[in-house]
């Protein structure tokens, strides 16, 4: 899917030439810019629509293999991924997606592609068919909780949520799991910068009670959760508690442990004070509990 959170660019978390890293594989008949992952259960073709150099679509190849085992690690789901993937490394400012055979990167050129948050959608699963079915807040919000542990930069998700809190200006956690709602948020169909800062806050809110969630209950009782169409009931069922009473605790945790983001760190967020500026021309019933 669209990752509209998180399109700027992440820290290296491989060496070149280590030992630790997985040998590229390439398929013998396949043309070159082929790779297939360690357990033979996945192939990548890569697409150099943009014409990015080659030491670029050989630093995606090693990201695609240390991203996948990565991915795999974490969590089980009763997705079945596809066999053949297809990467398309394409030129612009659009915004990454990724779907059940194909993932489109933006931004590969100068290292703000967001593989891990893509490929965490195109290899777990995203609704029945890679569609908002089953909602968006635990999917998108996980696809940032791996992005921030195994993509190319951290971003401070918790010193952004402060921000907003500072501001008066969370969303509520009940609308942001509301399969009637959700549309309005992740994906709003207002045109301009208010649109926009409405969907950027609500993957920040996802990512950053996502990342709670698992911080504070681990990723066996989040992998219950993931994907899940009743996130209301799923709550209760997993964690003992309703939707208010971990939004409370969240937010308390945030509020408590968390300064807001200072000026350096702002201003290497891409579209910080886009979202910022637009915040209070925001339809302010999206913030009323």
């Amino acid at each position: 899917m669209a990752n509209r959170l998180i399109a700027v660019s992440f820290l290296l978390l491989f060496l070149a030439g280590c030992s630790n890293n997985p040998p590229i594989k390439e398929a013998k008949g396949l043309q070159q810019d082929t790779v297939v992952t360690d357990d033979g259960e996945v192939t990548f073709k890569i697409f150099n629509t943009a014409n990015v150099p080659a030491e670029r679509v050989d630093a995606v190849k090693k990201e695609l293999l240390e991203a996948y085992d990565d991915i795999k690690q974490t969590i089980q789901t009763d997705y079945t991924p596809s066999k053949k993937i297809n990467i398309h490394l394409l030129e612009g400012r659009e915004f990454s997606k990724g779907l059940r055979a194909d993932i489109k990167l933006y931004g590969v050129r100068n290292g703000t592609h967001p593989l891990v948050h893509e490929l965490t959608h195109t290899l777990l699963g995203y609704g029945d068919n890679s569609d908002s079915s089953r909602g968006y807040l635990s999917q998108e919000g996980f696809a940032v909780y791996m992005e921030n542990r195994f993509g190319k930069q951290k971003y401070p998700i918790h010193k952004v949520m402060k921000l907003f809190l500072s501001m008066e200006k969370a969303i509520p956690l009940n609308k942001l799991i509301d399969l009637d709602n959700d549309d309005n948020l992740f994906r709003p169909a207002i045109e301009g910068p208010d649109g926009f800062a409405v969907q950027e806050m609500s993957y920040y809110h996802a990512a950053s009670f996502v990342t709670y969630l698992i911080d504070t209950y681990g990723l066996e009782e989040f992998q219950k959760i993931y994907d899940q169409p009743n996130l209301g009931e799923k709550f209760v069922e997993v964690y003992g508690k309703n939707v208010y009473e971990l939004e409370e605790e969240w937010l308390s945790y945030i509020d408590k442990n968390y300064n807001e983001p200072e000026t350096e760190e702002k201003m290497k967020i891409e579209n910080f004070y886009t979202v910022i500026s637009s915040i209070d021309s925001i339809d302010q019933q999206v913030f009323q509990r």
